[in-house]
């Protein structure tokens, strides 16, 4: 589905579907930002009632974990968008409907 990191390819290798006309463009950054700043805070909410822990061990620990997740996550929620517009025949998924807009 992806021909880059997070460059959705023109179609689909495996059945030509046309993916050129996809409206992914904002919706997964603010779905990960919503899951990594609830996984991090849960995290660090539990790490400070069971232990006493010393404010550089978040520093090394959560902020890279702040990165990476991120990185992580961003393509396979980016494909789920694409997928998700694709079942529900979103701008322009659908063979029977023209998008004037375009």
């Amino acid at each position: 589905m992806f021909r880059a990191y997070l460059k959705v390819a023109d179609a689909c290798s495996k059945c030509a579907e046309n993916l050129s006309h996809h409206r992914a463009d904002d919706a997964p950054p603010y779905i990960i930002i919503l899951l990594v700043g609830h996984i991090l805070v849960g995290l660090m909410l539990h790490l400070e009632m069971a232990w006493r822990i010393p404010p550089m061990v978040y520093i090394y620990s959560l902020v890279p974990l702040a990165v990476i997740l991120p990185l992580l996550l961003l393509p396979p929620v980016k494909g789920a968008i694409v997928g998700l517009q694709w079942a529900n025949k979103m701008h322009g998924f659908d063979p029977d409907k023209v998008d004037e807009f375009l």
